[in-house]
């Protein structure tokens, strides 16, 4: 036990000494052109996962990025980004107000979140915006989900639509931000006792839809500590596209990729856990 919670202390720092930011000197010109790069073109589905302030390099409003990423995907694509409460807001009785609370996961989910036309799915946890084609499908149901990314969650979705993919802007190689990850442990839970272990809690909460109408939703939550490299070197460049542009960290993977490996990984014990241990005896068939 003792050792197994000092390899995960280590892996914290480790995690916390990648954190530090810089401006970078991106345009919307090299970010578009990363995104035609990696292939992907009108009509694709984005997950876009941003930290606005490496993204922040004057050259351009957060209105102006949403602008870009919508054309970029044009009138038959689709365009998700995160919008979940604050963690602090992540306790059994609290209201999540579908029209009001802010997104946490930064300036520019926030600015997409009051986008005109955007939907927003019901989950205190891991709320998700899209607008465009698949918009409804993603976000409709996600007040079902027992826990957060499973099948009725956008993240796990993401998997089920051909040309959907998984975008990071600034938020680190490594697959270090890829909510999608979490698909797996939502995925196997019910037939692993090491994923168990994880969703030892339920967190129940109001919930005001886009109409007004009232519920209630009880989701379990996540526990456990995690360190993305472990399961990323398992990708190929050709599967997780990373680079550097002007300054700023990019990444792009197809979402049927990387759930569908990871869920296989999941069930062979390559796992981004580091805590509680993934001992080797969870994993036996």
């Amino acid at each position: 036990m003792f050792v197994g919670r000092l390899s995960a202390r280590m892996h914290e720092r480790l995690w916390a000494s990648l954190e530090a930011t810089f401006p970078s000197s991106v345009s919307l010109e090299a970010i578009e052109d990363f995104l035609h790069g990696a292939g992907i073109a009108q009509g694709a589905t984005l997950m876009v996962h941003s930290a606005w302030e490496p993204l922040n390099s004057g050259m351009f409003g957060s209105g102006e990025l949403v602008k870009c990423l919508l054309d970029l995907v044009g009138p038959e694509g689709t365009l998700a980004m995160p919008a979940f409460a604050h963690y602090s807001a992540q306790v059994s009785g609290a209201v999540f107000d579908v029209r009001r609370t802010p997104s946490a996961g930064g300036l520019l989910t926030e600015a997409f979140r009051r986008y005109p036309g955007v939907s927003r799915s019901i989950n205190l946890n891991h709320s998700v915006c899209a607008i465009g084609t698949n918009a409804v499908f993603l976000t409709s149901e996600h007040y079902l989900s027992e826990t957060s990314w499973d099948q009725f969650s956008p993240y796990y979705r993401l998997r089920e639509i051909d040309d959907a993919w998984i975008v990071g802007l600034g938020v680190g190689h490594r697959l270090k931000v890829a909510t999608s990850l979490h698909c797996v442990e939502s995925a196997l839970w019910k037939e692993n006792a090491y994923y168990l272990k994880l969703f030892r809690e339920e967190v129940c909460y109001t919930y005001k839809s886009a109409t007004g109408e009232q519920g209630e939703h009880c989701y379990k939550k996540r526990s456990g500590q995690i360190y993305t490299p472990k399961l990323a070197k398992h990708f190929t460049p050709e599967e997780l596209i990373e680079d550097t542009i002007e300054g700023l960290e990019v990444y792009a993977i197809r979402a049927r990729t990387l759930i569908d490996k990871a869920i296989a990984l999941g069930r062979e014990g390559k796992t981004m856990y580091v805590w509680p241990v993934p001992w080797p005896w969870y994993f036996k068939n």
